[in-house]
């Protein structure tokens, strides 16, 4: 994949910088997050999900407790800086 550059102004590139880092992205993922989205990710989510039914069992009580990883806890801590906590 080829990169490309873009010039902003000082100002507007400190305020995409700051808007990205409160949302945990880079200023390019930023950008990419507010472009229309393409004709995949415009399927109903009906659509999208119809492979997955009846690939989990809800009748099955899940596990009590959570095996911890550095992966795992990545994502935790991650997510608890936006304010979401594991139950």
């Amino acid at each position: 994949m080829s990169e490309h550059f873009i010039s902003l102004p000082e100002n507007v590139y400190c305020h995409l910088l700051a808007v990205a880092e409160t949302q945990g992205m880079t200023p390019a993922d930023w950008i990419a997050s507010q472009l229309p989205l393409d004709e995949e990710q415009q399927k109903p989510l009906a659509t999208i999900l119809s492979d997955l039914v009846g690939s989990i069992n809800s009748q099955v009580e899940p596990p009590p407790a959570y095996e911890k990883t550095v992966f795992g806890e990545a994502i935790a801590s991650k997510l608890g800086k936006q304010g979401i906590r594991r139950p």
